[in-house]
């Protein structure tokens, strides 16, 4: 049985959950089966909304933004406790509307295991909603999602995750730093992710 967690976008302690980040689904596996690779859908979230602020909304997280060094707890195992994960690029747009998207294109979630090294591939995108204070942002749902994650240990492929529906009831908080063009993201678990601006959305402030 596969036993899925969500960060997020940590995704878990993450992250993504036992995890982190915005919204990583993690496997936890124990048997030898082997699948066929899956492709991940490419990211095709719904258009961009109109570029109105809410009020109160914070100008420095609006944008676009790539992670450049993340490190979370992830349990990989049903028999084992979380171990760490260490990933990049993951891809975040924070629209002023107080909506956004995560999108991951084979993104690497990469690992050991009593001296093997295990990882989790994720390909898709997903929606949520968010608010911010000076040092908290909260995810307050995931709206819609088509993420698929597949996890690789020394056996070779493990079971495959596919998300292709929201969870309303979703609701998370990270503590969090922002200044120009670099964020950094956290919680108590075990998360640290490190993000840097693009220029591929938004204005900021």
């Amino acid at each position: 049985m596969v036993k899925v967690h969500t960060a997020l976008f940590v995704l878990c302690a993450a992250a993504v959950l036992g995890c982190a980040g915005l919204f990583v689904p993690v496997l936890a596996s124990t048997g030898p089966e082997r699948a066929e690779p899956v492709a991940g859908a490419r990211p095709s979230p719904t258009p961009t909304p109109p570029s109105t602020r809410a009020a109160g909304q914070q100008h420095c997280l609006v944008g676009s933004w790539r992670s450049v060094d993340e490190s979370m707890m992830i349990k990989f195992y049903t028999d084992a406790d979380p171990f760490p994960f260490t990933a990049s690029g993951r891809y975040y747009e924070f629209h002023p509307d107080g909506t956004g998207v995560e999108r991951n294109d084979n993104v690497q979630y990469v690992g050991s295991f009593r001296g093997s090294e295990v990882r989790q591939v994720a390909n898709g995108w997903r929606e949520f909603t968010w608010s911010a204070t000076d040092e908290t942002i909260t995810y307050h749902a995931i709206t819609n999602a088509d993420l698929t994650s597949v996890g690789f240990d020394r056996r070779g492929q493990r079971e495959t995750i596919r998300e292709q529906q929201g969870n309303p009831n979703y609701n998370s908080s990270y503590a969090y730093a922002c200044a120009g063009t670099r964020l950094v993201e956290s919680n108590t678990d075990g998360y640290r992710s490190a993000w840097a601006r693009t220029a591929d959305h938004g204005v900021y402030g």
